[in-house]
């Protein structure tokens, strides 16, 4: 009996690799892996022989991959006897993409491949939304002491986002936002589909095996903690993200969510997170785990930066995924250390790209 196939989009990022990577170990799925570059997905999953059809490769009887030029294509081909979906593709806020590429990926990109799904006869699609739909762009509700839940959401509408604003992290965050709430329009009207939204903080940890450091965008969001390295010896980055996750827990939240069962009546928006960090915490850490690097993060004594860490109410992912246990943080960030020093010895270009991070103050 055949494998029921599950697309899976944004198949060479850092967490479409994790995801795919744990659905090919499960050996349930025939994994169908949507990226724009067919030729890196056989690079992280070397093992692919052609099929003759364009745009499509196999690794094994488990493994396709089909090449879709942009987040706004047409996924016909593609949703062909799909059963489910993941879809995590979404552009970042990296120095010289435009507020509109990025709406156009975040908020068109992603109702457009459900319309999709659901019209393909898909009945179990899963997103990788983000925790930062759950706050304005201020982010005073972070900073709170009131625990965020799933019911929270920032302010955003895809009317009132201003595509010209220089903050990119605000135009992703409110893109983001306002198609969390119009997917949920879309789900209302199909009562039939199960959707499930994922809403991770940072995510931070190892690559998968054979994972290409091509450019600095390689290292995924472990580039957040790269700034501990190059903020200098007097401070530490002036960037609120304080709460994550590793990305293996977000990977395996997106593989119970394929099996988890609809709940009637309730949005499935699920907040999944270990908790949080400091920065002052994690530079004691390299200090101490990786101290050949110890004179390259801030110094003992440097201010202290203030970082997001209102509680998190991760229950419902817990009654829903299972998701009761979550890796440390220190095993996590010491595994994102590593990625960088990897990258470093790669010898690629530190400085690009540059993130637009949002700041505090």
């Amino acid at each position: 009996m055949p494998k029921p196939i599950v697309l899976v989009t944004g198949g060479t990022g850092f967490v479409g690799s994790h995801v795919i990577s744990q659905l090919l170990a499960q050996n349930v799925y025939t994994v169908r892996a949507v990226a724009r570059s067919a030729s890196k997905l056989r690079a992280i999953f070397p093992d692919s022989e052609s099929d003759g059809t364009a745009g499509r490769r196999l690794a094994s009887s488990n493994f396709e991959a089909v090449e879709i030029p942009s987040l706004t294509s047409d996924y016909t081909e593609a949703l062909k006897n799909v059963q489910s979906v993941i879809h995590i593709a979404s552009p970042l806020y990296q120095s010289g993409i435009s507020g509109e590429d990025i709406f156009q990926g975040a908020y068109h990109g992603t109702l457009h491949l459900v319309q999709q799904a659901i019209d393909a006869g898909v009945k179990k699609i899963v997103i990788t939304g983000t925790f930062a739909t759950l706050y304005d762009v201020n982010f005073a509700a972070v900073f709170g002491t009131q625990s965020l839940t799933e019911k929270d959401y920032g302010p955003a509408i895809a009317e009132t986002i201003d595509l010209q604003n220089p903050n990119k992290a605000a135009i992703y965050q409110q893109s983001k936002t306002a198609a969390d709430k119009k997917l949920w329009e879309i789900a209302h009207a199909h009562p039939d589909v199960d959707i499930t939204i994922l809403l991770p903080p940072a995510i931070f940890g190892p690559l998968v095996p054979n994972y290409p450091l091509t450019s600095r965008a390689s290292i995924g969001t472990n580039d957040i903690i790269y700034q501990l390295f190059l903020s200098g010896p007097e401070n530490y980055p002036n960037i609120p993200f304080g709460h994550m996750v590793d990305v293996r827990d977000i990977a395996r939240a997106h593989l119970a969510a394929l099996s988890a069962s609809p709940v009637p009546g309730r949005n499935k928006r699920l907040i999944v997170a270990y908790g949080t960090f400091t920065w002052k915490a994690l530079a004691d850490l390299i200090r101490k785990e990786r101290p050949e690097v110890a004179d390259r993060v801030p110094r003992e004594d440097a201010p202290i930066v203030p970082q997001g860490a209102a509680p998190l109410d991760t229950s419902f992912a817990k009654e829903i995924l299972g998701m009761d246990q979550y890796i440390g943080w220190e095993e996590t960030m010491l595994a994102a250390v590593d990625v960088l020093l990897e990258f470093e010895k790669s010898g690629k270009n530190i400085a690009d790209p540059a993130h637009d991070y949002p700041s505090r103050g």
